[in-house]
């Protein structure tokens, strides 16, 4: 509203803007916001973002893992009108597509964004004919302060006092061989809860930054894990926490710093809230989950000029929590849930590329009481020669630890040409490596902490791992004190008394 005045919008106005300086999150996941009009003016604003297939950038998917300011990952858009009075700005247009590896794909990401908005609008107005202007803008105001009403009352619930944690980050991509710290303090007074990241690593070259929206929707998903979960989110969510992101740190970077890598300082974010609250929230707090590594890579279709450009997401699966083990090869929860993970002929038919093996990894998720997920293991073959992107947000050198007890799980990482001659160690954070028509990467995503003392777990727990294939007969002894008979896989309850004395 700052850089288009409500003055200036007509009806069938779209703005977009993919700016994390004013309020986006990294150039890839772009805004589209539509104003609805009533009387001649406009009254209410939907926001959709996603994030779409390519602007540009050095390299496939605007996911540059070695980026050292924002212009190394796209195209930056600030606020403007894609579309004036439903008419699309054909010149805005084109210069979207103009830098994009894929400017069909582009365009229609960017369509189903205004697409969204025009759905909102029309809803919106089907909720002003039943129910009047007036009364629907009462209605919205009472449920903001409705959702203000229930946090408050969540947090006085809350012990008072002053809560510190930290967590650290491994790298950023540019310096290798640094780490980074997030640093905490959690307030609770009365019905405000305070989140001051003071003493927080200044800003690092590389592109681990998180942005300050980023930040803030990191405490608040880290909130709402020690408060109610259903209370609606909306403006009033915000209203009783006081927040402060010191500029020129990591978590709240100037500009013009990379931010694509962003989730390494956001899940520090929860990880450190989560420790800070540990104290008086021990059934709550969680082993510290893995975080997202992507595979981007793009290349040109044999015998054209047309290029294709990839982008495979794995989010980091969790750690274990009092009384549950996570669930395998599942995202934490911020980052989806059950079904979120990508289809794997879906990528074949799309891009030519053929998975030769997906599984869980043993051995992976950090043992203890309650274990952590296991991670994933994948082989991509490439059948064209392309640039591959191999981008490991965080948590590989320094895996996710565990809590309580519970141990770190095992770190992430990529080979190339696994088990042959050519066998090549890539960084955790690698842009535009030339591969071959030929090549296989193994990706390898890191497991999630385990929770509790590992001597602690059942040891019919630790059999029935074994059997499901997610922790060896070797690790089962070492790390549980548990002996598995390796004929019937069943517990050796002589042996494990013997381990575990």
């Amino acid at each position: 509203m700052k850089d288009i005045p409500p003055e200036t919008l007509e009806d069938g106005d779209v703005l977009i803007t993919n700016d994390h300086f004013r309020g986006g999150i990294h150039p890839t996941d772009v805004g589209a916001f539509r104003p609805i009009f009533h009387d001649g003016k406009p009254a209410f604003y939907c926001g959709v973002m996603m994030i779409v297939s390519d602007l540009g950038g050095i390299s496939a998917g605007g996911l540059p893992a070695n980026a050292s300011e924002c212009f190394h990952e796209g195209l930056m858009i600030p606020p403007m009108k894609l579309y004036r009075a439903g008419v699309l700005d054909d010149g805005l247009a084109r210069i979207i597509r103009a830098n994009s590896r894929t400017p069909d794909k582009i365009g229609t990401d960017i369509d189903a964004l205004a697409a969204g908005g025009n759905v909102a609008a029309k809803r919106i107005g089907e909720l002003v004919a039943k129910y009047g202007y007036e009364k629907l803008s009462a209605i919205i105001d009472e449920l903001l302060d409705y959702s203000e009403r229930l946090v408050r009352q969540s947090i006085a619930k809350m012990p008072p006092g002053t809560y510190r944690g930290s967590y650290e980050v491994e790298e950023d991509g540019i310096e290798p061989d640094k780490t980074y710290w997030v640093k905490v303090a959690v307030t609770i007074d009365g019905s405000t809860a305070s989140f001051d990241f003071t003493g927080t690593s200044p800003q690092a070259r590389g592109a681990i930054n998180c942005s300050q929206s980023q930040a803030l929707s990191c405490v608040v998903f880290a909130l709402r894990c020690y408060i109610d979960p259903t209370i609606t989110m909306n403006e009033g969510f915000y209203r009783p926490l006081k927040l402060n992101f010191p500029p020129g740190s990591l978590v709240n970077p100037r500009y013009p710093a990379a931010c694509n890598l962003r989730l390494a300082g956001g899940q520090a974010i929860i990880d450190a809230i989560n420790e800070a609250l540990a104290p008086v929230y021990p059934e709550l707090t969680t082993g510290a989950p893995s975080t997202v590594h992507t595979v981007s890579a793009h290349g040109k279709y044999p015998d054209t000029d047309r290029m294709w450009s990839m982008l495979d997401v794995a989010m980091g699966p969790a750690g274990g929590r009092k009384g549950l083990d996570a669930d395998d090869g599942l995202p934490f929860l911020m980052h989806g849930n059950s079904g979120w993970e990508r289809n794997i002929e879906g990528y074949e038919i799309s891009y030519p590329v053929v998975y030769r093996r997906v599984e869980l990894l043993p051995d992976s998720g950090g043992p203890g009481q309650w274990r952590g997920s296991c991670g994933l293991i994948r082989d991509i073959e490439f059948q064209t020669d392309a640039q591959l992107t191999t981008r490991a947000t965080d948590r590989c050198r320094k895996p996710p630890r565990g809590v309580a007890g519970g141990k770190q799980a095992m770190g992430g990482g990529w080979v190339l040409n696994k088990g042959t001659p050519e066998e090549t160690e890539l960084a955790f954070k690698k842009t535009n490596y030339p591969v071959k028509a030929g090549d296989v990467l193994t990706a390898t995503l890191s497991g999630g902490g385990g929770y509790g003392d590992p001597f602690k777990r059942d040891p019919e727990a630790v059999a029935r791992d074994v059997r499901k294939g997610r922790v060896s007969i070797a690790a089962a002894a070492e790390s549980y004190g548990v002996a598995i008979d390796p004929v019937t896989l069943a517990v050796d309850t002589a042996g494990t008394a013997r381990l575990r004395k």
